[in-house]
């Protein structure tokens, strides 16, 4: 639901990015006796050889629990959509993986529950307790006009009680310059007069850049409690948030939309997305 009267519910506070986790270099054993000019070449081949093999090596492959990657050439992977008439395309360039992704589209007037937008949704069934990871890629064109401010929500979990903001929501953040890339989590009890949640945290995950893929990661821990929920976020292979936080209205679950929900504007936008994946590491 969008913001009520003049108030616009998606400028929330900012913190750092939590720390990037350092993963430790395999240690490689020298062969023993080996000495002389012979040894060093020896020793030069060896770690060459080392280094080859291990990045030749073939990573352990996740389990994937859900596709909802576009590449049934439909939507049908999704539970419903919201969006206009021809405002949601399936494309063969650019994709990230596989043969297709999907582009959204919203025009001046696309006013659809509360707001303009063309998204896809799927019924997740996600709740306290529950751990999830997923991982997608977003592509922002040259045609991706975002508003000003932040109401430009471009992944999100949605409650499933109210229409207030959603508690987990990826969008683009023009309140500031350059625009930046900003996560927002919400949580704990949630005043529905007003929509204003008893926690709110976001984080900067990087600044806008077009015709440029950006590859989530993302793990949540389910609660409405900040000691038991938690979130992991990486971007690009780097972890941009990574901490304890409340993800979840009290006494609500979550589902999965995904496409671009913004306030009202005189501009056509388009972004791209491929590669949604529910998965278990």
């Amino acid at each position: 639901m969008g913001p009520t009267g003049s108030r616009n519910p998606h400028k929330a506070r900012t913190e750092p990015s939590g720390a990037a986790v350092t993963l430790s270099a395999d240690l490689v054993r020298t062969p023993p006796r080996i000495r002389g000019r012979f040894a060093r070449g020896a020793l030069a081949l060896f770690a060459f050889l080392a280094v080859t093999l291990a990045a030749a090596a073939p990573v352990a492959s996740a389990q994937v629990l859900k596709k909802l990657d576009f590449e049934t050439g439909s939507l049908g992977q999704w539970t419903s959509k919201q969006a206009m008439p021809g405002r949601i395309d399936i494309i063969p360039s650019p994709v990230r993986q596989g043969y297709f992704a999907s582009r959204f589209t919203v025009k001046p007037g696309d006013n659809v529950s509360g707001g303009q937008r063309a998204e896809v949704m799927y019924w997740s069934h996600e709740r306290a307790g529950k751990t999830s990871w997923w991982r997608w890629s977003t592509y922002f064109p040259k045609g991706f006009h975002p508003n000003d401010g932040a109401w430009n929500i471009f992944t999100q979990w949605h409650q499933t009680g109210d229409q207030c903001s959603p508690p987990v929501r990826f969008t683009v953040d023009k309140y500031v310059t350059p625009p930046r890339l900003r996560l927002d989590v919400w949580g704990g009890r949630l005043n529905t007069a007003n929509c204003e949640p008893q926690f709110k945290h976001s984080w900067y995950l990087g600044r806008l850049r077009r015709n440029h893929w950006f590859n989530f990661v993302v793990k949540f821990k389910w609660s409405p409690s900040k000691a038991h929920g938690f979130v992991r976020v990486s971007v690009n292979g780097k972890v941009r948030v990574q901490r304890h936080a409340a993800t979840l209205y009290r006494g609500m679950g979550v589902y999965l939309k995904q496409g671009f929900y913004r306030g009202s504007s005189s501009k056509t936008t388009s972004i791209i997305h491929d590669g949604m994946q529910r998965f278990h590491p």
